[in-house]
């Protein structure tokens, strides 16, 4: 389930912050439409928790599901020099210094 790229890259995020899908679209570059699929693949395997504050729904990683800590091994794995979650991580970070929008604003 895991292991499409951008798959990795939503979960690497996920752990470091609450995000909405469109969040999410911007930090990555991708379409709304393509993260919106894998985050509802995500959740559906639970990895990913849905935090509902209406009109949002933010995701977050499921540190706490019944997967025997798969999930966290995935995200302590992924590697930190690599390009992309590297970039990612900055995307994010300059995301929130710049305020974000939605339901932590």
């Amino acid at each position: 389930m895991a292991a499409h790229p951008d798959r990795l890259r939503i979960l690497g995020l996920c752990a470091h912050a609450d995000l909405t899908v469109c969040e999410l679209a911007e930090i990555l570059s991708v379409c709304r439409e393509r993260v919106a699929r894998h985050v509802r693949l995500l959740a559906r395997a639970d990895f990913l928790c849905c935090n509902e504050q209406p009109p949002w729904r933010s995701y977050h990683l499921n540190a706490g599901s019944n997967d025997g800590g798969l999930v966290q091994l995935l995200v302590d794995l992924l590697p930190h020099r690599d390009g992309y979650h590297k970039q990612d991580l900055q995307r994010l970070e300059a995301y929130e210094t710049r305020g974000r929008k939605g339901p932590r604003a």
